[in-house]
């Protein structure tokens, strides 16, 4: 009996217009958890190289404000250290603008994150440093030797305000970041019970301040969401700066900004209760082309694209098939709105991830 009324209920839900296809979409887990392994796996976009500007300079002791400056590095690794049984260790080497070998350092283990240890980088400054700019090789390697990062930087000078005729501050440009943005979920927003919230990165020149940034998200022509009203968030994590680049934030200071709505989330078939959410865009459940438009002040500064695919997860266009990003990021193009913004339009070309560029990228 119990069998026959089994076999019964199925039927009536199958037919239910709509009924069936909602089940199943509420059982479909489109995006699992990420969790990092004893194999670190090294996160290329995590590479950031600065110029660290010193005072001194060692081929002038006796000239007072005479700046100079040696390059520092850090980067990631999606790595988990926890059960200790991996000893890291790299290594990084810089190279003049003519080729030729400048220093090298042992990087500073972090567990998942090395970087040059500001000791060494003192020292450095003391008998390496150089007043010079131009293009600089670079090279990072384990302790088998195996090259995983090989690149190049441009490194400028400015004179902040007020300073003497010889007191630079040094930058590494960073204008290839700008129309390089990305979608996908932080680390903590995973949730196997669903209703978690995409986030879309994108960067930013100038110092900001959160209050003045509004992103609206558009899907099939009309605005669904926008960080001013709906419980969006904006946060800044993430700047590509020199010691005084606030001072001339305008062309050499940029930002990572991230945005995501409380209104536009995934399902990912999870148990998680919809009622919390009313008005609620699922994107697992709605395909298609969506819109972000990021304001500075009522001024539009960005508009970039992605897309949801049938299978509910974010479309990759292949752009970094050799990066690994974690959290199932996906990079986007981004298209720089207005000529506020003073930039080198075409650094992405050459430059973007210091001298690593993008197969198929472009930007819109």
């Amino acid at each position: 009996m119990r069998k026959i009324f089994f076999l019964v209920l199925a039927a009536s839900i199958g037919s239910i217009p709509g009924l069936q296809g909602a089940l199943s979409q509420q059982s479909r887990k489109v995006y699992e958890r990420q969790y990092a392994t004893e194999t670190p796996v090294f996160i290329k976009d995590s590479v950031y190289i600065q110029a660290q500007a010193h005072k001194q300079y060692w081929k002038f002791p006796n000239v007072k404000n005479y700046s100079s400056w040696v390059p520092k590095v850090r980067f990631s690794l999606f790595f988990d250290d926890n059960p200790k049984k991996v000893v890291l260790s790299y290594t990084a080497e810089y190279f003049n603008p003519d080729g030729s070998l400048w220093f090298k350092e042992t990087l500073a283990n972090g567990g998942d994150r090395f970087a040059s240890d500001p000791a060494n980088t003192y020292q450095t400054l003391q008998s390496k440093s150089t007043a010079a700019t131009g293009t600089y090789g670079i090279k990072i390697s384990d302790k088998s030797g195996e090259v995983i990062f090989q690149g190049k930087f441009k490194v400028g000078k400015f004179l902040p305000p007020y300073s003497e005729k010889t007191e630079f501050d040094f930058f590494v440009d960073h204008d290839w970041l700008l129309p390089i943005g990305y979608v996908g979920f932080d680390r903590g927003e995973l949730d196997d019970s669903g209703g978690f919230r995409p986030v879309v990165s994108i960067w930013l020149k100038d110092t900001i301040e959160q209050k003045e940034l509004e992103a609206r998200l558009f899907f099939k022509g009309q605005q669904i969401a926008t960080t001013a009203n709906d419980g969006g968030i904006v946060s800044d994590l993430g700047e590509r700066a020199s010691e005084f680049a606030a001072l001339s934030a305008p062309l050499h200071y940029w930002k990572l900004w991230h945005f995501r709505w409380d209104k536009f989330r995934f399902a990912n078939g999870g148990s998680f209760n919809r009622e919390q959410y009313p008005d609620t865009i699922y994107a697992d459940e709605s395909p298609g082309e969506y819109t972000v438009k990021v304001y500075r002040n009522g001024v539009q500064l960005r508009e970039t694209r992605f897309t949801i695919g049938a299978d509910g997860r974010f479309v990759d266009a292949g752009y970094a098939k050799p990066i690994f990003i974690p959290y199932y990021k996906v990079i986007i193009p981004v298209k720089v709105v207005g000529t506020t913004e003073k930039w080198d339009a075409l650094a992405w070309k050459t430059d973007a991830f210091y001298g690593n560029p993008l197969t198929g990228f472009s930007v819109p």
